[in-house]
């Protein structure tokens, strides 16, 4: 895919995020988790339509069984074109839990967990889990016998997978937490101002900030993470073109410098986050000093490191082969 398509679905991506993490604050009745999503809102409307009266029930069931065999649809195709794969008759067992997760957000009320407001959340990760199982599996199954042109575009699809998961991180899963801390703060500054206390409300707008700070030192890994994604892709892309050319070791020098600075600036900005908050902790209804270490993130940077530190000596014993010959 082109870097302006992928652009523009990542834009929608963030987009989308943003509004459903602010629908979740304004709405929370209806858009409980991320995780959740679309399932809870199809639900919704399934069940608005069922109760709408006959048609509208007829309606919502066909409409329900269409939404829950899409999986099986899906195997359909693939036996059709004659790219059906072992892991593949997974589907039709994707399509039994899809039609139990639609069929339990339609009926909230049969949901039962020991800890409240977590059903349908845990609901929308079981099948989400699911599907991702499934697809690591197929990927894995693909690359096992596949070409080099064949792995070279299935790791291009796996950077976009990449992109995707970091611009949910950064405007989906850390924003919702900001935003839920926020209001939790927001109602300590109401009960505040409410008996008067009008120094203990300036202490809730300074932590509020501090919660900004944070948020930005969270996602801080993440969006290195997303820039060194889109530096693998153009590596990568030029590899593909000319693996011994000059594009292709510039890309990897690049590379390399922008991870190894992605680390520094990564654990500087916890220390100094670190530091504001022991200088005005006096004023701060809650504090997180604690050692913030991205593992995940950290160990992406390295192995990008490591494979621009590859490319490049490798490029570098091909030269220097040429020459002796």
């Amino acid at each position: 895919m082109k870097r302006r398509g992928m652009t523009l679905i990542l834009t929608v991506e963030a987009a989308a995020c943003v509004v459903f993490c602010f629908l979740r604050t304004s709405f929370f009745g209806g858009f409980t988790s991320l995780a959740a999503f679309p399932f809870e809102q199809a639900g919704y409307v399934l069940r608005q339509m069922s109760l709408s009266g006959t048609a509208g029930n007829a309606a919502a069931i066909v409409l329900y069984l269409t939404l829950g065999l899409l999986p099986c649809l899906a195997w359909l195709l693939l036996k059709k074109q004659g790219r059906l794969l072992a892991v593949d008759h997974l589907l039709p067992a994707l399509s039994v839990l899809l039609l139990a997760v639609i069929y339990y957000m339609v009926n909230p009320g049969l949901i039962v967990s020991a800890v409240p407001g977590t059903g349908k959340w845990l609901l929308g990760c079981t099948f989400y889990s699911a599907l991702s199982g499934y697809l690591v599996i197929r990927v894995l199954a693909v690359c096992r016998r596949a070409r080099l042109e064949t792995l070279e575009s299935v790791l291009q699809g796996l950077l976009g997978f990449l992109k995707m998961v970091f611009v949910y991180l950064i405007f989906g899963q850390n924003l919702d937490r900001l935003l839920n801390s926020l209001r939790d703060m927001g109602n300590v500054s109401s009960g505040l101002y409410a008996v008067g206390a009008a120094q203990g409300a300036q202490s809730v707008g300074l932590t509020c900030l501090f919660f900004g700070l944070g948020y930005l030192v969270d996602v801080l890994p993440y969006v290195f993470d997303l820039g060194i994604v889109f530096l693998a892709g153009r590596l990568l892309a030029a590899l593909k073109a000319d693996r011994w050319g000059d594009a292709a070791a510039e890309l990897a020098d690049r590379l390399a410098g922008f991870c190894a600075k992605t680390l520094g600036i990564t654990a500087g900005a916890d220390v100094m986050f670190n530091v504001l908050q022991v200088l005005f902790g006096a004023g701060l209804y809650r504090m997180d000093l604690v050692i913030h270490v991205p593992v995940l993130s950290i160990l992406f940077v390295l192995a990008s490191l490591l494979s621009a530190r590859y490319i490049r000596e490798a490029q570098k014993l091909k030269k220097e082969h040429d020459l002796i010959i």
